[in-house]
């Protein structure tokens, strides 16, 4: 075709443009391209969060179904109850639930290093929920392991030794209550937030106490079982050694350590005083962390005014505070 032809061919086209008013200028088609654009821009974040959310519910739905069936197998085969650790509990687990990896001595290594609450305000670091007492669940006594399970989910879990006999009809919802855990339903990746990505059941590890609340004072709600140490070459517990007449079987030593284990510590005697006059009744004389000698610590009980110091190898009750 000449260009002669073309060119009239293109003044045709505009003349019928004009008369009919069908078409669009360049002008015109590139401001709705623009505007395309920006409705694009201030629609689409939302439209992903909201996917992002819906996706998040469905995992989340999904891992509630799979442990609720798993414990109501385990009851109904009358294996839900009876274990003395969360280790116990979760060898058992693992014949109805697709167990991947089990984090024993640091749950965060099955889990994000840190979550944060929903609001972000507040940061938990994962290493630190260690005992029952991290998930809020201090009367519980256990320690707390890191597992992930099939599809990715990271969890935290600990185990309630009293968990009573349910009868083999329970429900799931029933079944579960003999644990306390966080989970993360997007495993280790992010947002690592509460209602995000992480849930809880039975727990609240940003309320950490599982005990009494006392002011700003967290206090156990139980008094773990204390074993004698023997400091006279190890001083990890007391650093007075073989200075310590009682070093064979130091129960105050015992009793720091015990505290310890539960990511807590012996109260100072101004802070068992406090929880004295909070009208709590202490179940005899409680150990403080305060030393009068290196044979000797001082201690308080209920109904007895001030305070006095206590042999170390005696068995003293064990109170942690936080």
């Amino acid at each position: 075709m000449e260009m002669q032809e073309v060119s009239t061919l293109t003044e045709q086209a505009g003349l019928h443009c004009r008369q009919t008013k069908l078409c669009f200028t360049l002008a015109e088609v590139l401001i709705t391209l623009s505007v395309i654009g920006v409705v694009a821009v201030l629609t689409m974040p939302q439209l992903i969060a909201n996917w992002q959310a819906k996706s998040y519910s469905t995992a989340k739905e999904v891992f509630d179904r799979r442990l609720e069936e798993a414990t109501r197998q385990m009851n109904i085969k009358e294996a839900l109850t009876g274990y003395t650790t969360t280790q116990a509990f979760v060898d058992e687990l693992k014949k109805y639930l697709k167990i991947l990896q089990v984090c024993e001595t640091d749950p965060s290594n099955c889990f994000a290093p840190a979550i944060t609450n929903s609001d972000g305000s507040e940061t938990v670091e994962t290493k630190d929920l260690k005992n029952s007492s991290n998930l809020n669940k201090g009367n519980w006594g256990t320690k707390a392991l890191g597992i992930t399970i099939l599809n990715g989910y990271t969890i935290i879990l600990s185990y309630n030794p009293d968990c009573p006999v349910l009868d083999i009809s329970a429900a799931g919802s029933q079944t579960t209550s003999c644990l306390s855990l966080v989970y993360d339903i997007n495993g280790k990746a992010k947002p690592n937030k509460l209602g995000k990505d992480v849930y809880t059941l039975n727990a609240n590890p940003f309320d950490m106490c599982g005990g009494i609340k006392i002011g700003n004072l967290c206090v156990s709600g139980n008094n773990p079982a204390v074993r004698a140490i023997n400091t006279c070459n190890d001083t990890t517990w007391d650093s007075h050694g073989t200075s310590n007449s009682a070093c064979a079987n130091n129960y105050w030593a015992g009793a720091k350590q015990a505290c310890a284990e539960q990511g807590m510590r012996l109260p100072t005697i101004a802070e068992l005083q406090s929880i004295v006059s909070s009208g709590e009744k202490l179940p005899g004389w409680v150990w403080s962390s305060e030393e009068y000698s290196a044979n000797t610590a001082y201690h308080i009980s209920s109904g007895i005014v001030g305070y006095g110091s206590g042999y170390k190898g005696n068995q003293n009750v064990t109170k942690c505070v936080k």
